[in-house]
């Protein structure tokens, strides 16, 4: 029988948070960072990949990962700065998960999630005396976790 696997990328931490939300709503789901990736993929299917936004990109150790995946249905989710509810930002998670799942063999998306996360703590700094004003510390946020799990756990839940 597979079972979900859950492989995260996390700078500050909000990928995780929102990953361990998810294997907390999947049954028998295993959580991994990609250095901990297990050598033999065979027992796990769905894969989701869990990552950040990453100067317009995923991290490219999300892209190694997804080299190894094969015949696999792939869910994405991620954390990004900005507001997940603009175009641009939506472009860039269907454009990114797109080819994540081509970077393998006969996989398949199924789910993508994005939401906002907390800024690097740098990063806050040098807006802040840029311009003037805090940006938000408060995402993900438990509506943000609440929404992922249950997205994932509709898509991949008891029925998997």
């Amino acid at each position: 029988m597979s079972k979900p696997l859950i492989v995260i990328s996390s700078r500050t931490g909000n990928t995780m948070a929102v990953g361990h939300a998810i294997c907390d709503a999947l049954p028998h789901a295993e959580l991994v960072s990609p250095a901990d990736l297990p050598d033999d993929l065979s027992d796990y299917n769905p894969v989701l990949l869990g990552f950040w936004r990453n100067n317009d990109d995923a991290p490219e150790e999300m892209f190694e990962v997804a080299k190894r995946l094969h015949d696999k249905t792939i869910g994405c989710f991620a954390t990004m700065a900005g507001d997940p509810d603009e175009d641009e930002a939506r472009q860039w998670m269907q454009d990114t998960c797109a080819r994540l799942v081509a970077a393998g063999e006969g996989n398949t998306l199924s789910e993508t999630f994005l939401c906002r996360g907390r800024m690097d703590p740098k990063t806050v700094e040098q807006m802040t005396k840029l311009l003037a004003t805090e940006p938000s510390r408060t995402h993900p946020d438990r509506l943000d976790l609440a929404r992922a799990a249950e997205l994932f756990r509709g898509a991949f839940g008891m029925n998997w």
